[in-house]
């Protein structure tokens, strides 16, 4: 483990922090596809999770590649602090709706504005539209870096 690297409790506390993430795909003959997008690092099954259409151009992506990565980072200039996950993905059409997609919303937008977001960008009452599903990758590989162990 190099001398800025963090462990993995410190990886795992900056995972579980609310920051926009960037998802990366492969994609045969392409560029990847890489969108800033929302997640939830769960520790107990060590996956980060995020939801998305199973039919949009990155679920069809996931679908294809069968693996993906996902950065966070810190935007403080002042402190250079990154982690990169990278894995097989699978995907859940039955999910927790309360946790993945209303619980998530809420963290990045607060309770009511990020229930309110989700409910009427991605719901009709009780149904999710656009086949959104739970999104699951599996960390086998890290990458991590934190200035401030530089000293």
């Amino acid at each position: 483990m190099g001398v800025a690297t963090m462990t993995r409790a410190e990886r795992e506390a900056f995972l579980a922090e609310t920051r926009y993430g960037v998802l990366s795909v492969a994609r045969e003959g392409r560029g990847p596809v890489s969108v800033p997008i929302w997640h939830r690092w769960d520790a107990e099954h060590g996956e980060l999770r995020f939801t998305s259409g199973l039919y949009s151009k990155k679920g069809k992506a996931l679908v294809a590649a069968g693996r993906a990565s996902y950065t966070v980072h810190d935007p403080d200039l002042g402190r250079g602090r990154y982690v990169m996950v990278e894995g097989p993905v699978t995907y859940d059409e039955d999910f927790d709706i309360d946790v993945e997609l209303i619980g998530v919303g809420k963290r990045y937008q607060g309770d009511e504005r990020g229930e309110a977001y989700v409910r009427s960008t991605y719901m009709d009452g009780d149904k999710v539209l656009y086949h959104i599903v739970l999104w699951r990758i599996a960390a086998e590989t890290w990458l991590s870096f934190d200035t401030a162990k530089l000293g």
